[in-house]
């Protein structure tokens, strides 16, 4: 109810500020099973990307956050969680997989902090190691925005990464094929987008 609310109220306030302009929600079928991940350039960004998806996503959100109880609170009521993004966070990893199982949108930001530029060495494989134990299909989506007032935001949703495609591998292979994929999707139309300065 919580999440409802506060998205619906976030989507009548950014959808105008921003300008949002969404591409390819065809690629989100509601009964994938799927993590959805995205580029991560700005605190907003969790929320851009639950006001344009229709289904709740529980994000994956670094623990520092839910050190003070209120606010730790609030998160896990958005259905937030906390993950150690410096050490091998067996709980996170755990919880993430019952997520997956319960047929749940996990929300993962694959570089693990907000980042200013691309940067292939900086998109973790973690996202990757879920996808293969829990056999889901991971939605790339790419923000592309100044995060200014009035300035065109563009979110495409690219096409899915599809799990089975990958699964006959050895897990180290698929692991890195399947970040290179990612690292790929979520900047696909960031060079376009620039080089035609569609910045207005």
């Amino acid at each position: 109810m919580l999440y409802n609310i506060l998205m619906t109220i976030s989507k009548v306030i950014l959808k105008p500020l921003l300008r949002i302009k969404v591409d390819g929600l065809e690629n989100l079928k509601e009964n994938d099973k799927i993590i959805v991940c995205a580029n991560h350039k700005s605190f907003l960004d969790p929320v851009l990307l639950a006001i344009v998806l229709p289904r709740k996503i529980n994000f994956m959100a670094k623990k520092e956050l839910f050190d003070k109880p209120l606010v730790s609170k609030f998160l896990r009521s958005l259905g937030a969680f906390p993950v150690d993004r410096f050490a091998f966070d067996m709980k996170s990893l755990r919880h993430s997989l019952k997520l997956i199982k319960e047929d749940k949108v996990l929300g993962v930001f694959p570089e693990g902090t907000r980042v200013k530029e691309a940067n292939r060495e900086k998109v973790k494989d973690g996202l990757a190691y879920l996808a293969i134990k829990g056999k889901a299909d991971i939605l790339p989506v790419e923000i592309i925005s100044t995060y200014r007032p009035f300035k065109q935001t563009y979110i495409y949703i690219n096409e899915i990464i599809k799990v089975d495609d990958y699964l006959s591998m050895k897990n180290k292979d698929a692991m890195k094929k399947m970040t290179d994929k990612v690292y790929e999707r979520i900047y696909e139309n960031h060079t376009v987008i620039e080089s035609e300065n569609k910045w207005k």
